[in-house]
This record gives C-alpha cells, structure tokens and sequence, in this order.
C-alpha cells in the first residue's frame, strides 16, 4: 500500500495547524499564570501524595485494554473472515495515540487507520470509517455520562446544557453511521452519475468504503462499544478523583467524571502538542464552577494532565519500536493516501 507523495499544498496546511495551535496555547498558557498564583499552585504540588499517583497508574492498563477491545470490535474483517487479533490492535491504537499528541490536526488517527489497514491488508477507507465510528462512540458516550455527572455535583447550568447537546449530537451521529447513511447515499448518487463524471465517482466510491467501515457492523457491536466505552471514562473519572484525593482536593466522584469530560472535550481545540494549555484551561475552568480554588484547580490540571499523557506516550514509543516504523513517516503516508476527489483509490 504505497502512498503518492503529499502535496505542497497539504503540507503548508499542516504546518499552518501547527502555528495555530502553539499561538492559542500560548495564549492559554500567559492567561493561566496572569490570573492564578502560581506560587500556590506549586506549593500544593510539593505535597503530593505519591503512592495516590501511584495508584492511577494502575488504571492505566485497564484503559489501554478497554480501548482496543472497542477498535477491534468495530473493525471490519480482513480478506479471511476475521478480525485482528487484540494483540495486533493494540499497538496499532497505541501508536495512533502518540501520534495525537506530537502530530498537529490529530494526525495519530489517520496515521493508526492507515498502519492496521496496511497491517492487515484491509481497506484504508473502510478502517478509516471505523476510526470515525469510535471516536464518535466515545464522545457520545462521555457527553452522556458527563450529563449524570453534572446534574449529580450541582454543576452550572451552562455546563449541564452543553453536555446535553453533545450527548444528543453524538449519539445522532452514531445512529446515522449505523444506519449506513453515508453508503448508502453514496451509493444512489453513484448510480445517478452513470458512466459520466468519472472522476467524481472515484471519490465516491472511496466514500462508500468509507461508510462501511463506519458502519460498524450493526447495532449490536454498538451496543457493546457503547458500554465499553462507558466502562472506560469510569476508570478515566477514577484517575481524577485520586488525583484530587492525591493533591488534599476534596470532590465526589461525579466530580470527577465531569472534569474528565470537559477536559477531554477541551483537546478539541487546535493547540501545541499534548494539548498544552487548553487542557489546563478546561480543567481549571470547570473545577473553579464547582467551587475549587483556582490555584488547587490548576495544580489538579497539571498532575492528571501528566498522569493521562506521560504513560500513552511511553507506550507509545514503546509500541513505535516493537512495530519498528516511524511516526512522522506514517503520518505522512496517511495523509497522502486520504484520496482528493480525482483519485481513483477504492479502499
């Protein structure tokens, strides 16, 4: 699965990703130390209590596992009729998860579909397919249990709305993927163009590869992703309630879970590598509404926001060395084989 080389272009609007995201966290980061006492901050660090770090680590693993039982499960089929075993996947997911946090734009998704698919002589596109169908799963899954979450730890009314309407949104998107929407569409519009407009069917047939990898197989795997998935923000809301037990920061486990989601759904936004600065921003932002001290927030901010990065990235490098490929190069390969609307790539 050879790709063509990346297009000037595409290149520039990578790098032009990249200056956006290190301008906003830095901006980010001159509001953080402007308006929260960064003395306090780290004199509250200092009294860490380590062995409580500890045991979020621990958690970890059983992240890791959830995560790629939720890919595999959602992924289609290689040309014998199975699926790639857990460990096949599991680097792969691990790989795309560094990726994500050194590569501009999210790269480490793209990157992580093409490295299985190429892996496992499946189809970019249908992989691809099945990316976007977890990623969505897992937000909608977030949304809705940070919804509970909210209303549990008389969170602000702002913050209940907003959760509300990324839980319907997500889980509409999950519902319209399911269904085959996209395929199916494409497929009619494929028919309707005849022998005409060639190169507009080639994208279109790429697309509805694409739709079936987002397909997922039909409810049932969804239903199971859907509660792996919740599964899995339980022991991420673990990791942030003993973060806070760790640092003396009094909060209730629903607490925790919605610092999760709201600091999850604050990477979202373009910024430096690992998300550097709007991470603490969200963090801070929703502890503060729920009456924590605005150095105890940022103070919590830095701690799980090493805790959630610092060991998916040594897995990840770990995971880079096993496969023994290099990042940048599949990022690049990935990027190059997203087909523009002349390509004739199939999947």
């Amino acid at each position: 699965m050879s790709a063509p080389p990346r297009p000037p272009r595409s290149r520039a609007r990578r790098v032009g990703t990249g200056l956006v995201g290190l301008l906003v966290s830095a901006v980010a980061v001159a509001v953080l130390v402007t308006v929260i006492d960064v003395r306090q901050t780290a004199e509250t660090l200092s009294q860490t209590n380590l062995w409580l770090v500890g045991a979020t680590l621990l958690l970890v693993p059983g992240q890791i596992i959830l995560r790629t039982l939720r890919w595999r499960l959602l992924l289609p089929l290689r040309p014998d009729g199975e699926r790639p075993t857990v460990a096949r996947v599991m680097p792969v997911l691990l790989v795309g998860y560094l990726g994500n946090l050194i590569l501009p734009a999210r790269l480490g998704e793209p990157a992580r579909a093409y490295l299985l698919a190429r892996r496992e002589q499946i189809g970019f596109a249908r992989v691809l397919g099945s990316v976007l169908l977890e990623r969505v799963i897992d937000l909608a899954s977030l949304a809705f249990v940070a919804v509970f979450a909210a209303l549990q730890s008389g969170a602000p009314d702002w913050i209940v709305r907003g959760m509300v309407i990324v839980a319907v949104v997500g889980f509409g998107l999950v519902a319209i993927l399911v269904a085959s929407g996209i395929a199916r569409t494409v497929v009619i519009l494929a028919r309707l163009l005849g022998t005409r407009a060639e190169r507009m069917r080639a994208a279109l047939t790429h697309a509805i590869h694409f739709g079936e990898g987002a397909n997922g197989g039909g409810w049932v795997p969804l239903a199971i992703a859907v509660g792996l998935s919740t599964v899995t923000w339980a022991f991420v809301a673990g990791t942030y309630w003993l973060s806070a037990q760790a640092l003396g920061i009094e909060i209730r486990i629903s607490a925790s879970m919605l610092v999760a989601a709201v600091a999850t759904l604050g990477t979202a936004i373009p910024s430096a590598p690992a998300n550097i600065g709007t991470y603490e921003v969200a963090t801070v932002v929703v502890l503060t509404a729920l009456g924590v001290p605005a150095h105890e927030a940022l103070a919590m901010a830095l701690l799980t926001h090493a805790i959630v990065t610092v060991p998916f990235a040594i897995t990840g490098a770990a995971a880079v060395a096993q496969l023994s490929v290099s990042l940048t190069d599949v990022a690049e390969e990935a990027s190059a084989a997203l087909p523009p609307p002349s390509s004739a790539e199939a999947g």
